[in-house]
């Protein structure tokens, strides 16, 4: 006769683990960081439709009129590849329109289109809430202190 099976008991909490190999380390922090931040950036801007790379885009083209492709990339450290992907996408939804460069045949310039500032108005204001949550708890001199020594980590 088989044996009955045990009911499965209410879990029990999770073993805390030691993390103190990993606790200063800059790596694992700056994992933990973008998790948290891609997760708090996702929960307020998907009903949007934008992403990290999305809203950078349209950002930069509002601050860059008739930016080029290639000089986009660059500044976003995102592959030529993958941005022509991310501009296509943005293209066939009328959010920016690109144009050959007068005089250079090989160089597309991006303009962000109507439906793209209206987005992206939009886009700031769910930006500014996620701001907010990822400050929440920091002084102003500690979000200052933490902007400037990312900027010093993302030199290279």
């Amino acid at each position: 006769m088989p044996k009955p099976r045990r009911q499965a008991s209410a879990a029990a909490p999770a073993e805390a683990p030691d993390l103190s190999p990993l606790d200063s380390k800059l790596g694992f922090r700056l994992r933990l960081a973008q998790q948290t931040a891609f997760d708090t950036f996702h929960r307020t801007m998907s009903p949007l439709g934008l992403t990290p790379g999305r809203l950078a885009v349209l950002l930069m083209l509002e601050a860059n009129p008739s930016i080029r492709q290639g000089v986009l990339a660059e500044a976003l450290r995102i592959k030529p590849s993958n941005l022509t992907v991310l501009l296509a996408s943005l293209e066939e939804e009328g959010l920016l329109k690109r144009a050959e460069e007068e005089g250079n045949r090989r160089a597309n310039t991006l303009q962000i289109t109507q439906a793209g500032r209206a987005l992206l108005k939009r886009g700031k204001v769910g930006e500014a809430e996620v701001e907010r949550q990822l400050a929440e708890g920091m002084t102003p001199e500690e979000h200052a202190t933490l902007i400037t020594a990312l900027r010093l980590l993302a030199r290279g």
